[in-house]
Formats: C-alpha cells, sequence, structure tokens
C-alpha cells in the first residue's frame, strides 16, 4: 500500500514538472525581451512597449552640450547614437520597475544586454547622469563620479543636466 501512495505521489511529481515544462516558453517570449529600437538614450521600445530606464537620465535626442573651449557638440544624437551601437545585435530583456510608468506612458524599467545594466553603462560611459534618489541597487551616483573624473561624454565640457534642458525646452518644471 505504501508503494502505490509513493508511486501515485512521484507521478502527479512528474506531471507537475511536466506541465511546468510545457508552459515554459510562454515565458521566454516574454514582450520584454528582444531586439531593441533606440528612441533616445534612456529610452527603448521592444515591440509595441517603450521603456524608459530607471536610475539614469540621459541627455535629449537634440540636447547640444559645450566643449571645454565652450564650442557645441551634439551630445544627445551621440548619446543615442552610442547607446545604439552598443546593442547592435543584441537581445534586450527590460523588467518594468514596480508597474510605473512616467508622464509619457513608458514603462519605467530596468533593462539589460546580457549582463550589462543599460542605465549604469549609459552613466559610466558618461552619457547620462545617476538618479541620487534611485532605489540603492541601482543607484549610480559612484559610477558617475567616475565618469566624471574621467572626463567620459558630457563630463568632458559643460551641459545642462536633462531634467534642467527640459524644463528650459518647455517652459515646465
Amino acid at each position: 500500500m505504501r508503494m502505490i501512495v509513493s508511486l501515485k505521489y512521484a507521478i502527479m511529481a512528474l506531471v507537475v514538472i511536466a506541465g511546468g515544462l510545457a508552459i515554459a516558453p510562454v515565458f521566454e517570449t516574454d514582450r520584454h525581451k528582444g531586439p531593441a529600437a533606440v528612441i533616445d538614450a534612456d529610452t527603448l521600445q521592444i515591440g509595441d512597449s517603450r521603456y524608459r530606464l530607471y536610475g539614469a537620465d540621459a541627455v535629449e535626442a537634440h540636447q547640444m552640450c559645450r566643449k571645454p573651449d565652450g564650442t557645441a557638440w551634439p551630445c544627445g544624437p551621440q548619446a543615442t547614437a552610442a547607446l545604439s551601437d552598443f546593442l547592435q545585435g543584441r537581445e534586450v530583456s527590460c523588467e518594468a520597475w514596480q508597474g510605473r510608468r512616467d508622464v509619457y506612458d513608458r514603462l519605467i524599467a530596468i533593462c539589460h544586454a546580457g549582463a550589462d545594466d543599460l542605465a549604469e553603462w549609459l552613466v559610466k560611459n558618461g552619457w547620462a547622469v545617476a538618479d541620487p534618489d534611485a532605489n540603492r541597487l541601482y543607484n549610480y551616483t559612484a559610477v558617475e563620479r567616475t565618469a566624471k573624473f574621467l572626463g567620459k561624454g558630457i563630463w568632458s565640457g559643460g551641459f545642462d543636466r536633462p531634467q534642467d534642458w527640459r524644463t528650459l525646452q518647455t517652459g515646465k518644471e
């Protein structure tokens, strides 16, 4: 009798495991994964969904910065191009951050290409500033200090912080 009960539980366990394996491909094709189109340096599109990278604020697509001699250079387009080049041929995976959306209805997300955290990559390479209020797991202020010290990207000269630049362009805070 005991052997029949044990066999019954073993068969039930196998059915549960097999059922789990049967639906696993559904999760592998999650709508948050795939090739990403770079809209601007902190906005990605995968399929029909747009994602705003959590923890960083990148220069805007049309933003200009200043070289050390004061001449303008197109830091926004260069930041967008740098991220686009970095992601060329790579699958991107985005996980919505607490299901939140921004004012443009983009999902706030943590996005990776392989092991690379994309917001951290932007900050590390001087294409974005860190959000000092971000969750400590995604707070890139130390990475930003290093990029600033090394004069990478926007830190090679002068620039308006992206939030300030948006305010200047729209007249809204």
